[in-house]
């Protein structure tokens, strides 16, 4: 036996150290407490709802436009002459009224244009009268006949009188007037200078009234009642919008209403325009309007639209791919349900069906949904609260 083990010893001192090591470890096991395994319970997921009412909303659309003018046009010169006086107002950004004389040019040429077609006019008619009387003695048989003679004379009068007209409009004409309320945009003149017949003195626009185009697109029209084709355009004077703008670090917000509707679609870019008005925008006539609405501002317009009964308003975070939401059942589950889309706005999503009045309308993004997953519903709020437009 000894020689059998001092053969084999290399591999009897591991083998017999694994037994032993074996034989503890079951003593251990056999006589140590029984371990308990414990299935963990599943962990609702925190999410936040809101309840589904139908209201009644009023759908508004949003668009953007540059600020001009009712009125801008370029006044250019009637008569050629010498710039011999400039108004105060004649500058960029100048203010003036209806019939303020904005240049005054040379007009000494075209007074004694005036003064000899008076002349004329005095000279026609006394040949007129001259003649007259004549022929008035040509009917009593002292003179021949003078009907014809008569009439030239007349021709002359009125060819005097059209002259001496030019000459007065001309005259009119060396005093450059303003046609409407409004400011300089920008001149092309100054005094002393000599400027043609035709030439342009600068360009002027009207203060009383301020224009925006609005491009809308057909999906919007869906949700405006405006006139198309030969509609009147009276309609659209109800129409409230607002309009905002960003003047000097401050969002400043200003009343308008849509005026009319454009007669054709944009052939670039296919979309119809709305022209909005706000009346008075460098508030000259209302002291309390501090911030005026320039031309060439850019604005961002919110049109309102036609009011949509039993709607529901939910915030856009609720809707899911493929115009679907999540609702909580009485269990506290997640289920997954079908809507019908009236539109969609930057914060909100309009549903015409497919829920019912208090509806839990998950609005926590889920990563990864399964249907009938257990959910711990916390913070509720209610849509009408803070989000209805009536």
């Amino acid at each position: 036996m000894s020689a059998f083990i001092n053969r084999h010893k290399k591999w009897l001192l591991p083998v017999g150290v694994i037994v032993v090591a074996y034989g503890v470890a079951m003593v251990i096991r056999n006589l140590g407490p029984e371990l308990e395994v414990i299935t963990p319970e599943p962990q609702a997921l925190v999410v936040r709802v809101v309840t589904a009412e139908q209201q009644q909303v009023r759908l508004t659309i949003t668009s953007q436009g540059e600020v001009d003018a009712e009125h801008i046009i370029d006044i250019a010169n009637e008569v050629p002459a010498r710039v011999v006086r400039v108004a105060p107002a004649f500058v960029t950004g100048g203010y003036f009224k209806t019939g303020d004389v904005l240049l005054e040019l040379d007009n000494t040429d075209y007074e004694l244009a005036r003064v000899r077609a008076e002349a004329l006019v005095a000279e026609a008619v006394e040949d007129y009268e001259v003649e007259q009387t004549e022929a008035e003695l040509a009917k009593e048989g002292l003179f021949p006949m003078r009907d014809a003679r008569v009439d030239s004379a007349k021709a002359r009068v009125a060819s005097a009188r059209a002259d001496l007209a030019q000459a007065e409009a001309d005259l009119r004409r060396t005093k450059v007037r303003a046609p409407f309320d409004g400011r300089i945009l920008f001149t092309l003149v100054d005094l002393g200078q000599y400027v043609n017949k035709g030439e342009s003195l600068g360009r002027i626009f009207s203060t009383d009234i301020a224009e925006i185009r609005l491009p809308l697109t057909d999906q919007q029209l869906r949700f405006l009642d405006l006139p198309f084709g030969t509609g009147s355009n009276e309609q659209l004077l109800n129409t409230p919008v607002t309009l905002r703008a960003e003047i000097g670090g401050q969002q400043t917000e200003f009343p308008a209403y849509l005026h009319r509707m454009e007669g054709a679609v944009d052939p670039d870019n296919r979309v119809w325009y709305a022209v909005a008005r706000v009346d008075d925008p460098y508030g000259l006539d209302d002291v309390e309007r501090t911030t005026p609405l320039v031309v060439g501002l850019f604005v961002d317009a919110t049109i309102e639209g036609r009011t949509v009964d039993k709607v529901f308003k939910l915030p856009r975070s609720a809707l899911r791919k493929e115009n679907n939401v999540l609702v909580v059942d009485s269990e506290s589950r997640l289920r997954q349900r079908k809507v019908e889309l009236l539109r969609t706005d930057f914060e909100s999503a309009y549903i015409t069906s497919g829920l019912e009045p208090g509806d839990r309308v998950c609005v926590s993004p889920v990563e990864a949904f399964v249907d009938g997953l257990l959910v711990d519903v916390v913070n509720k709020t209610k849509p009408a609260d803070s989000l209805a437009v009536n």
